[in-house]
């Protein structure tokens, strides 16, 4: 356990970071990050040498592999947005998840997406090359929700007690509650691929996708 750290611990559907923690006389491989009442928790396979309580440490995250989930994790954000402007649905979404070598949503959609796969990924590729910036501001839940809203996503699943909300917003595209990693600009992106769909149950729909360096 650390005073403060850059490792990301796992939620919110983003995998936790792993790196190395190096003190004076030791190191530890970082294998998976916790939170838990308010502290994050570093959990290390092996040590080699001493790391003693108190001492001052350098933590290094593998930054590959939160690059890439940063940006597997924006491109999921964008193509919320790109789901619905396909179908011409406000589309909600039921479920998530990030990858380091891919991402999915889950949307509720009566209809196959598969006659409009190649359709999705060209219009969340021409949204990429605008070179969309990517924000965050934490913000009264009262404004975020009013915010969100405008691009039919919503607050629902916070508590009530949650008054002050993170939210990320890709310019004049997409805006919803977030806590995790995400990129500048949507450049970063590279390119998004779709990977494949499938039907989840009656009325769920599963796309999955990448995004490609360029």
């Amino acid at each position: 356990i650390l005073d403060c750290t850059a490792f990301y611990p796992m939620g919110g559907g983003q995998p936790a970071d792993t790196g190395t923690i190096k003190g004076e006389n030791g190191e530890a491989r970082v294998i998976d990050v916790k939170a838990s009442e308010g502290r994050v928790i570093h959990i290390a396979k092996e040590i080699v040498g001493k790391i003693n309580q108190g001492e001052q440490i350098n933590g290094i995250i593998d930054w590959q592999r939160r690059y890439a989930l940063m940006r597997n994790h924006i491109a999921a954000h964008l193509m919320a947005e790109v789901l619905r402007r396909v179908t011409r649905t406000p589309l909600k979404i039921v479920g998530s998840g990030i990858d380091v070598d891919k991402a999915r949503l889950d949307i509720a959609y009566e209809s196959s997406l598969t006659p409009m796969l190649q359709e999705i990924e060209k219009t969340a590729n021409n949204i990429i090359q605008e070179g969309k910036p990517v924000t965050y501001q934490i913000m009264k839940r009262e404004e975020a929700e009013t915010l969100v809203k405008q691009f039919h996503e919503s607050l629902e699943t916070l508590p009530p007690q949650v008054q002050e909300v993170r939210i990320i917003e890709i310019k004049d595209v997409h805006a919803c509650a977030c806590g995790g990693t995400h990129v500048k600009n949507t450049r970063e992106i590279g390119t998004i691929k779709v990977l494949r769909r499938e039907a989840k149950g009656k009325g769920v729909q599963r796309i999955e996708f990448v995004a490609k360096k360029p």
